[in-house]
């Protein structure tokens, strides 16, 4: 959209302000000004609504860990019961029944029971699903999404990510007799769908500026539905040990980051499909 450049008194000679057969210039009074003004920040205000993720897709974003293992999970709810979704690599560490893992809530790790450890039936799927007791009455805003694919989407995706001052806060208090626990910070960055695997629809590319950690795996993949008008659900990303790397700052545990724009992802589908293909359904 064309931008009109508002002359200033200064900007224009005396003679063009006025002297006969002027050049014709519109000025903008400071009451067109001060409209023009309120609109613009009006439009910006609307826009920035429209794209700030809700709360909640936050709240459903955790940090969970088992051993030296951790990943992120995202809180499901399917058939009115909640499903933490994580990393193959993480779920393997667990038993089929009744394993405890430890979710990261209020600056300190909680345990968390859960009732069955759920894996795709293909392991080059690297998702494991945790069902767990919780229940809830109302499904959460934030659905899955029912919509076809299309490279070229702007979406958003989601998860944890250790905190660069960790090292440095345990090195503050490494005289104290307080244990210190690990600081995390949620990330979030913006990409576009560039590529859909053909011969396997489920699986998608996202390209974004910047690189990501390894942490961020199974975290949530979120787009904006114009159908629905609403944020919806597409995936969850996929973890990428083959370009993984030692992170440039220090953790505990060592942390790995991908120093690549590019972030693949699973349809949300094929979570739903290993839950509807569980035994224990």
């Amino acid at each position: 959209m064309p931008v009109a450049r508002v002359l200033r008194d200064r900007d224009i000679s005396p003679a063009t302000r006025h002297g006969p057969g002027k050049i014709g210039v519109v000025m903008f009074r400071r009451r067109n000004k001060r409209s023009l003004l309120l609109f613009v920040l009006g439009s910006c205000a609307w826009a920035h609504a429209q794209h700030e993720l809700p709360n909640e897709i936050f709240q459903r974003t955790l940090l969970i860990r088992t051993g030296n293992e951790q990943a992120t999970a995202l809180k499901l709810d399917h058939g009115g019961r909640i499903y933490l979704v994580t990393t193959r690599r993480l779920g393997s560490h667990l038993p089929l029944n009744n394993a405890v893992v430890q979710v990261w809530h209020n600056q300190t790790w909680s345990d968390l029971q859960t009732v069955h450890t759920i894996f795709p039936g293909s392991k080059d799927v690297d998702v494991a699903i945790l069902e767990t007791s919780e229940q809830i009455a109302k499904p959460y805003a934030v659905v899955k999404s029912s919509e076809v694919l299309t490279t070229g989407q702007q979406v958003w995706f989601i998860g944890s990510n250790a905190a660069i001052t960790a090292q440095q806060v345990r090195t503050n208090l490494q005289n104290s007799s307080r244990p210190v626990a690990p600081t995390w910070f949620p990330f979030v960055n913006i990409g576009t769908i560039s590529a859909i695997n053909p011969t396997r629809p489920d699986s998608f590319e996202i390209h974004f500026r910047g690189w990501w950690n390894l942490l961020l795996a199974s975290g949530p993949i979120v787009y904006w539905s114009p159908t629905h008008r609403d944020y919806e659900i597409l995936g969850v990303i996929k973890r990428n040990e083959r370009d993984a790397v030692d992170a440039p700052f220090k953790s505990d545990p060592p942390q790995k980051v991908v120093p690549s724009g590019i972030v693949e992802g699973y349809s949300i589908d094929v979570v739903v499909d290993a839950i509807n293909g569980s035994p224990h359904q």
